[in-house]
């Protein structure tokens, strides 16, 4: 009868694990030994701690490969493409703000009462306007310089 064996990872705490128990290990930093005594869950600390800066430069020798890779390329490309190209390696998306100014001729009208026709001055109204863009981040201020009637 053959017998299959299967690895499974299980969540389940074990009974002897104990977080707060001493554990004496050893370090050897360059030609010093010590055997520190720390609690378990200080040395998982580090060694999750030690798993994450790993797994950050992994992600960062793997970047510098592909600028090393492409370092002859950038010799015959424009400076413009240079840079686009580490931005993407990198994921960064640099912005560049760009001024404007704009012209805008408004026509609209205002209903009044008649009872408040004679009270009423154009010049009083208050004109808000705003600018929106669909496709990109924009703050503008708008300013109305003059308005009257037609």
């Amino acid at each position: 009868m053959e017998t299959t064996e299967t690895t499974e990872t299980v969540n389940v705490v074990p009974i002897h694990y104990n977080p707060n128990q001493l554990v004496t290990y050893k370090v050897i930093d360059n030609a010093n030994i010590t055997y520190p005594t720390v609690k378990v869950v200080d040395l998982e600390w580090d060694l999750e701690n030690y798993r994450y800066k790993a797994k950050q430069y992994s992600e960062y020798y793997s970047k510098v490969t592909q600028l090393e890779e492409r370092l002859a390329d950038y010799l015959e490309m424009d400076s413009e493409d240079i840079v686009s190209d580490i931005c993407s390696i990198f994921g960064f998306n640099p912005t560049k703000e760009i001024e404007f100014e704009a012209t805008a001729t408004i026509t609209g009208t205002v209903t009044v009462p008649l009872s408040e026709l004679a009270e009423f001055d154009i010049d009083s109204m208050d004109l808000s306007l705003s600018v929106d863009s669909y496709s990109y981040e924009i703050n503008a201020d708008a300013e109305v310089d003059n308005i009257s009637t037609l």
